[in-house]
């Protein structure tokens, strides 16, 4: 009868073995139902704390209508090129802001713009020769504060928002056939214009710190309203489509 009594202290180590897997039953479970309910693991730290691109941007712009050369700027269908770069400061692994800066010199013509006496315009007339229109061209310039996020690894999806001034600088008339120098016009500064894009895309990720990206851009910017006829808007509006590198440096801290 002895022998078929259970041995009291090895009753109660498989007691206390049995409550100890419990527990980290019990607590593996929380976690992972945690983590579902959540639907993604807990944000990670960047891998890089600064980002550097650059590639090129393809802008296709409406017309301007500009009081200080009494014309209207335009740009016609084909993409005008601008080379681009940004320095951005990581938040986390997805998200980041920054600066970027675009310059390019493009192609224009210009055409004169229909007064009425009881408003005569103050600034320049245009040369002689374009009396009827004629071909320029100016740099174009943008510097922006950019947000920016997105996946970091693999194909994934972004978005962009930015914000500050679009320049127009150095604005001339082409040289003519006969080699006629072109003609400096519009303020010597340039005229800057309050803007601001929205853009989304795609970036694959060729490692932690490596990323090619593709994005789709729209622009709108107001222009100066001095020496406008009446009933003339100032706003335009810009498409862009971006190519750039991304390179990641430095660290997140």
């Amino acid at each position: 009868m002895r022998d078929m009594q259970p041995d009291g202290r090895h009753g109660i180590t498989r007691a206390r073995r049995g409550a100890v897997m419990a527990a980290i039953a019990v607590s593996l479970c929380s976690s992972t139902l945690d983590a579902q309910i959540r639907g993604r693991a807990a944000a990670r730290a960047p891998d890089a704390g600064w980002w550097f691109s650059g590639g090129t941007a393809a802008v296709l712009l409406n017309d301007i209508s500009d009081g200080a050369t009494r014309s209207t700027w335009k740009f016609g269908s084909d993409p005008r090129w601008q080379m681009r770069g940004t320095l951005e400061k990581a938040l986390d692994e997805a998200t980041t802001i920054g600066l970027s800066a675009g310059y390019g010199v493009v192609d224009l013509s210009l055409s004169p713009m229909t007064y009425t006496a009881a408003k005569p315009p103050t600034s320049p007339e245009l040369p002689r020769r374009c009396a009827t229109g004629c071909d320029a061209q100016t740099q174009l310039w943008t510097l922006m504060g950019q947000f920016r996020s997105g996946g970091t690894s693999g194909f994934h999806t972004l978005f962009e928002a930015a914000g500050g001034v679009t320049g127009f600088r150095d604005l001339r008339v082409r040289a003519d056939s006969a080699g006629v120098a072109g003609v400096t016009l519009g303020p010597t500064q340039g005229q800057h214009d309050l803007s601001g894009t929205l853009g989304a895309g795609f970036g694959y990720g060729l490692s932690s710190t490596l990323h090619l990206a593709l994005v789709q851009e729209f622009g709108m910017g107001w222009h100066a309203k001095s020496d406008l006829p009446d009933g003339t808007g100032r706003s335009w509006r810009a498409r862009t489509t971006r190519a750039s590198l991304r390179v990641g440096f430095g660290s997140h801290r």
